[in-house]
């Protein structure tokens, strides 16, 4: 058995909210990618990342996630949410890839755990979920949590990489009414452990993860 700590950076975001729909940037510092609904017409913004894991399971070994947590600077969110609009924002580690937005027309936007798929809840190894409102007593409107919420089955994998998602959603905001919201940089830890499994154990987690992978291909 043997104890590891796996590292991701997840960069910033810069929301424009001149307009109804929200925008990214203009300004952005790099570390990821960001993007948008593909239709332009809902405020979901999400960043995709990996974390390659072959080299410590080696194909024999089998990840087992312990604890996680992230590391991160404050939310400023601008006057356009000081009259009730809010800032959603998650972070999944998953063993396989999630379509976050479904079907040939690209119109629904669906978070793990809100379907009638149960697999949903397994794929999610680690998550983090907070609900951020902005403080009108702070010059620059600092956002303030209002709620956190740990996520994840804790299930083990023997995958070769791990899937980081960090999902941003501004909601109720005043359009037009101070431009920026900015969400930092962050650090995501995840701890966990090593070991090996049976072999018939380590086939049968592979078959599930497998599983698992498919039932995200479905439209």
């Amino acid at each position: 058995m043997k104890e590891v700590v796996l590292v991701k950076d997840l960069g910033y975001l810069q929301i424009d909210t001149a307009a109804s729909t929200a925008a990214i940037g203009p300004t952005s510092y790099g570390l990821g990618t960001w993007e948008a609904h593909p239709l332009g017409t809902t405020n979901v913004f999400i960043m995709r990342e990996e974390i390659d894991i072959a080299g410590l399971t080696n194909m024999e070994l089998t990840f087992y996630p312990i604890g996680g947590d992230v590391q991160r600077g404050p939310v400023s969110m601008g006057q356009a949410f000081a009259a009730g609009g809010l800032i959603n924002e998650w972070i999944y580690v998953t063993a396989t890839p999630i379509e976050f937005f479904p079907g040939p027309s690209a119109q629904t936007f669906t978070l793990p755990g809100q379907g009638s798929n149960t697999s949903e809840f397994t794929n999610i190894l680690w998550g983090k979920a907070w609900t951020w409102v902005a403080n009108a007593s702070l010059p620059v409107l600092m956002g303030v949590g209002v709620n956190q919420t740990l996520l994840g089955s804790g299930e083990p994998t023997n995958g070769d990489r791990l899937y980081v998602y960090r999902v941003v959603s501004p909601l109720a905001f005043s359009p037009g009414v101070g431009t920026f919201a900015e969400l930092p940089n962050v650090r995501l830890i995840l701890s966990g452990q090593l070991r090996e499994e049976a072999e018939y154990s380590q086939i049968m987690r592979m078959r599930r993860s497998y599983e698992l992978q498919q039932s995200y291909d479905e439209d």
